[in-house]
Order: structure tokens, then C-alpha cells, then sequence
């Protein structure tokens, strides 16, 4: 099992802090936020990238992915192809640094425009960033997020898009929707790519409150042993957020404890289960 945090949750440290802490708690992999210099994108000056390369390579750390901002869903096919261009510096740099992939989003269906021509317009942007980053080692994938929350609203997209182009499955949101683990992997499990794990106490009208792993109301463990069963094979990457203020939420260094002992008490069943079924 590969473990990794997003770096969205610590924009107050330095590349090097994020690092350390990855290393500290024995994580596989960092998945670095790719905003502004928080922590690195194609806006970062040449040296600050070539520094973080020779960084993250003494760290030992895979990067499984680059979270870029882009949103597809967009009033017009101009403005699609537009953000397909704007993500292929964050592709490349991916490719750069030796990421497995870049995070995007779609964003919500534009207002007035039903969802099947805002698909229309988004498989336009979609595939064009797709073939133009053919050459690169990298893969595009669109966070459950804003209007694309589940399997359901993501299935007839990916059927229009290459396999170059998959899913970071958030497991928060298609639980919002009701939508379970089981019907999410048989929808789009070929295409997720990249997992983010979060767990809460209580959703709020001004936000979450955010609990330690395996805590909280997600059944953290049930999907996580759910999707392992199923095949899936890529990284788990935790993605503190700041809960509502005046609550009394999970702070990042107790999930990321949390998330830690919870997944690797998981992989330690898997493991025992997979060498008792070998012995018989």
C-alpha cells in the first residue's frame, strides 16, 4: 500500500518542511499542491525548480501527483481548449519532476447550458490536452468534485475522453451523494487513478468537521478494503482541510497520525490475509 499527503494541507511550510514530514511519518509519496510557489508550478523560477527536482530526488519520495486549478466545464469550446493549453505547463512540469499525474477540475455546469453540451464543450478541452501531452508520462485526472461528485456524473465523460485521462476518486464526495464505493468501482474503477482519503464528524452549512481516520462517518475502512478487494492499486493520499472554525475538528498532525496507523493497520490484514490464503 502507497501512502502520500497532498501539500494543500500544509501551505504554510516549505517544500523541504513538506518533505520532512512525508519522510518522518514513513509515507511513499508526496503529492505536491501546484499553485503559485505553494509548492512548486510552471510559475516557479527556474532554480526554485531545480532545487525541488534534486530535493524530492535525495527524499526518495514518488509524487504521484500535481494538483493544477483548470476547469473544463466552460461556456464555450474556446474557452475548453484554452484551459487545455493552460494545463499543459503544469503536464510537462509533471513530466519534469517525474509525477505520475496532474489533478484537474471540471467545475460547475455552466449556468443556462444543459449538461450534455457542457460535456460536448468539455471532451473538446479534454482531448486536446490529452493529445498534446500524448508524448508525456503523465496522466490527466479530474477530481470528484463541484458537478462530477460521483461515478454516475463521470461515466458517460470518461467514455468520451482516452485512458489517459482518469479520476482522483475523493471519497468524500460520492458518499455526499449516496452513492456507495460498489457502484462508484463499477462505474469508473477501471479509471481512478489516485485516491484522496478524508474522514468527519459532522458536515455544517459553513463547512466539515473534520475527524481523525476511521473516526468519523465515512466507513473509511470499508471503502479502502473495498477498492484493495476490487484491484486498485495507486496511492492513498490524505487531504486535510481546515475544519469550521469555533469546532473542535482533527488538526493536520492528528489525522495525518490517524491516517497513518489506520491505513497501515489495514495493509497489515491485507498482508496476513494474502499470506494465509498462500499457506492453504
Amino acid at each position: 500500500m502507497n501512502l502520500s499527503y497532498t501539500t494543500l494541507s500544509v501551505p504554510d511550510k516549505t517544500l523541504k518542511e513538506a518533505v520532512e514530514i512525508a519522510r518522518y511519518w514513513g509515507l511513499e509519496g508526496i503529492e505536491l499542491r501546484g499553485k503559485e510557489n505553494t509548492h512548486i508550478s510552471p510559475q516557479s523560477p527556474w532554480g526554485y525548480v531545480q532545487e525541488a527536482k534534486k530535493l524530492l530526488h535525495a527524499s526518495g519520495l514518488v509524487i504521484p501527483c500535481l494538483t493544477a486549478y483548470t476547469m473544463f466545464f466552460q461556456q464555450t469550446r474556446e474557452l475548453s481548449l484554452a484551459r487545455a493549453e493552460e494545463l499543459l505547463p503544469m503536464l510537462r512540469l509533471a513530466a519534469d519532476l517525474g509525477a505520475s499525474m496532474v489533478r484537474t477540475f471540471m467545475g460547475p455546469v455552466p449556468a443556462g447550458m444543459n449538461r450534455a453540451t457542457a460535456e460536448d464543450i468539455a471532451t473538446e478541452g479534454l482531448n486536446h490536452a490529452a493529445e498534446s501531452a500524448r508524448d508525456l508520462p503523465v496522466k490527466i485526472v479530474i477530481e470528484t468534485h463541484d458537478s462530477v461528485k460521483n461515478g454516475a456524473a463521470l461515466v458517460s465523460l470518461l467514455a468520451r475522453v482516452p485512458e489517459k485521462v482518469g479520476v482522483l476518486l475523493d471519497i468524500i464526495h460520492p458518499w455526499d451523494t449516496g452513492e456507495s464505493i460498489e457502484n462508484t468501482l463499477e462505474l469508473i474503477g477501471k479509471r481512478i487513478y489516485h485516491v484522496h482519503i478524508k474522514d468527519i464528524f459532522e458536515t455544517l452549512n459553513n463547512g466539515r468537521v473534520y475527524s481523525p481516520i476511521g473516526k468519523g462517518r465515512l466507513e473509511v475502512r470499508r471503502q479502502v478494503e473495498t477498492m484493495l478487494a476490487w484491484g486498485y492499486k495507486g496511492f492513498f493520499s490524505l487531504e486535510w482541510e481546515k475544519s469550521v472554525p469555533g469546532s473542535r475538528g482533527a488538526g493536520f498532525k492528528e489525522q495525518l497520525e490517524s491516517f497513518v496507523l489506520f491505513m497501515r493497520s489495514i495493509q497489515k490484514k491485507t498482508e496476513e490475509n494474502l499470506n494465509h490464503a498462500d499457506y492453504f
